[in-house]
C-alpha cells in the first residue's frame, strides 16, 4: 500500500523570512520603507519572536537595516552597490562559464541551446519578463554544470540583491543580451574555457553599465518626488 508523503512543515520564523524576503525582492516593500514589526506580525499571523528571528536573518543578508532609533527599514539602493554587485558577479560567473566549458556534454549543450533559443525568441518579441526568465535558466544551468558549490552559494546571495534592482529599474537590452548568450554558448560548445570566461565577464559588465544608468535615473526620480 502506497503511503502519501507527509506535508512539509515550515517553522514560523522560516515562513516569515521567506515571505518578507520575497516582498522585498519584488519591491512590494520599497527601499528605505520603514517596517512596522507589530503590524507585520499581525499580517503574517505569527508572534513577535519568530518575526524578530526572521528580521535578524534578513538584517545579516543586508536586505533590511537598523536605524539609529532601533527600528528596521528596507535597505536603501545605490549605483555604487550595483557596481560592486556586478563586478563580483562578473568574476564568479566567468569562473562558472570556464568550468562549464570543460564539463559540458552533448545533453548539456542541448539544454543550453534551448535556453539560448528562447532568449532570442522572447527578445525578438520584446517580452522582458520571459527574456529575464530564460536568461536566469541559462545561468542556473551553468551553475549546476560547473559543480562549483562555493561560487554558486555566493552568486545566489548576490543575485537576490540584483533581482531587487531589476524590479526597481527594468534594465535589459533584449537584443544585445540574446547575442551575448549565443556567444557564450558557442565558446562552451567549442570547450574554449578562456573565451567562455571572457565573454561571460563582458556580458555581466555590460549589464552593470545598464543597471548603473537605470538606478541613477531611479534615484533622480525619487529625489524629484521628495523635493
Amino acid at each position: 500500500m502506497n503511503q502519501k508523503a507527509a506535508p512539509v512543515r515550515i517553522s514560523a520564523k522560516d515562513f516569515a523570512y521567506q515571505e518578507i524576503k520575497n516582498w522585498i525582492l519584488k519591491c512590494e516593500f520599497m527601499p528605505n520603507e520603514s517596517i512596522a514589526e507589530e503590524e507585520l506580525a499581525k499580517e503574517l499571523e505569527i508572534s513577535r519572536t519568530p518575526l524578530r528571528e526572521a528580521m535578524q536573518r534578513l538584517e545579516l543578508e543586508e536586505l533590511v537595516v537598523r536605524q539609529t532609533n532601533g527600528r528596521l527599514k528596507v535597505a536603501p539602493v545605490s549605483a555604487q552597490e550595483v557596481r560592486e554587485l556586478f563586478l563580483v558577479r562578473s568574476m564568479l560567473e566567468g569562473v562558472i562559464a570556464a568550468e562549464a566549458a570543460e564539463k559540458c556534454t552533448e545533453q548539456d549543450i542541448r539544454h543550453l541551446s534551448y535556453f539560448a533559443h528562447m532568449i532570442k525568441q522572447t527578445a525578438f518579441e520584446e517580452n522582458l519578463e520571459d527574456v529575464s526568465h530564460f536568461g536566469s535558466q541559462f545561468h542556473t544551468y551553468l551553475y549546476e554544470l560547473s559543480q562549483n558549490k562555493t561560487a554558486v552559494k555566493i552568486l545566489r546571495q548576490l543575485n537576490d540583491h540584483i533581482m531587487r534592482y531589476r524590479r526597481l529599474a527594468h534594465f535589459i537590452d533584449t537584443k544585445e543580451t540574446s547575442f551575448e548568450h549565443e556567444e557564450i554558448l558557442d565558446f562552451i560548445i567549442k570547450k574554449d574555457k578562456h573565451n567562455a570566461e571572457a565573454m561571460m565577464k563582458k556580458h555581466v559588465l555590460n549589464s552593470m553599465e545598464k543597471a548603473v544608468t537605470a538606478i541613477q535615473q531611479y534615484e533622480n526620480n525619487v529625489n524629484e518626488t521628495t523635493d
